[in-house]
């Protein structure tokens, strides 16, 4: 796993050449926990913030509406700086997939710009949402627990860009469970495991 990691971080910008599948899903691997803790990292400070705020609003006899109100309020302040980290990670993360996936592709003897399909999926869905960011944060300060139409209502906006976000994904999943071309293919020689 660790040769997996290490081989495809010092070829980020190799696009030629081909990937084992092993060697890919243990790279991916690694990037998803790194996602993952950053996405912690992120979320933590600001849900401590909102924790603080309801412990307060509690001690101070702040009925249960009243809680669940400054929640969401101080929630919306949060989700700029929420957004706008998590989609630098994420970009971040695209980019140092794309060369491995690309190779990947070459391995099941597939062209490298499927991988750019996806990026190009993966980035429309968060400028779609981007693009929406203060109707996002502005309906998270009005939208409450009891108005379950409301928030179905506020969701459906973004369904497009969730399916092409889903899209992106489903794209790496499907090529990168296909099977290698045994022996060499028009990309080059069989990968090295590692």
């Amino acid at each position: 796993m660790l040769g997996s990691i290490k081989y495809n971080l010092s070829n980020l910008l190799n696009f030629k050449g081909r990937d084992a599948r092993q060697t890919f899903w243990f790279y991916v691997l690694f990037l998803f926990i790194i996602q993952y803790a950053a996405g912690l990292l992120i979320s933590m400070p600001m849900m401590g913030g909102m924790m603080r705020g309801a412990f307060s609003a509690a001690q101070q006899g702040a009925s249960e509406a009243e809680l669940q109100a400054r929640m969401m309020a101080q929630m919306a302040g949060y989700m700029r700086t929420s957004m706008t980290l998590s989609a630098v990670v994420s970009i971040i993360a695209a980019f140092f997939l794309l060369a491995a996936f690309m190779r990947r592709l070459h391995d099941s003897n597939r062209p490298g710009w499927i991988a750019l399909v996806a990026l190009a999926l993966s980035f429309a869905s968060k400028a779609l949402v981007w693009a929406k960011m203060d109707e996002i944060i502005g309906a998270m300060s009005r939208i409450s627990e009891a108005d379950p139409a409301g928030i179905l209502g506020f969701q459906s906006k973004f369904v497009g860009a969730s399916v092409m976000g889903w899209a992106a994904f489903l794209i790496v999943i499907v090529f990168g469970v296909w099977p290698s071309t045994p022996g060499p293919n028009r990309y080059g020689p069989a990968p090295v495991r590692f």
